[in-house]
């Protein structure tokens, strides 16, 4: 089974595509070459995959950073999954958050879960929740 089917799988028995549903840093961007499936959008100059995941990692590595969960849009219509929303969960602040996110161009950054919280991750309680979207 290729890694997409087995990350489908995995959604798909969480609810998606009704039900909101998202995937960790690892699992959106091991075996994905889709330039396409984040940051679509930003034109001339989109940051390369590895300028996504390596700005999330260093994030994740901070101590204002405790997950990093991207949203599933969609699963079909693409090369690999496609994204427009990323939840940032800890203790930074939401300048914190675009300071870090500034090299990545997010259209907007909102307080809380901009479609709802996810199905299939569990709560957090005293944590800020921003949602980093692109247009």
């Amino acid at each position: 089974m290729n890694r997409k089917t087995e990350i489908l799988k995995k959604i798909t028995k969480a609810g998606f595509p009704k039900s909101e549903v998202v995937v960790t840093v690892d699992e959106f961007f091991e075996g994905n070459t889709d330039g396409g499936s984040i940051g679509a959008n930003l034109y001339p100059e989109q940051p390369s995959l590895k300028t996504f995941s390596d700005t999330f990692k260093t994030m994740l590595a901070s101590d204002k950073v405790e997950s990093i969960f991207i949203r599933i849009a969609d699963a079909e219509d693409t090369e690999w999954f496609y994204t427009d929303t990323v939840y940032v969960v800890g203790d930074a602040t939401k300048d914190e958050v675009t300071e870090m996110l500034k090299g990545l161009q997010p259209t907007e950054i909102y307080s809380d879960w901009m479609y709802g919280k996810p199905v299939n991750i569990a709560g957090f309680t005293r944590k800020n929740i921003y949602s980093v979207w692109w247009d």
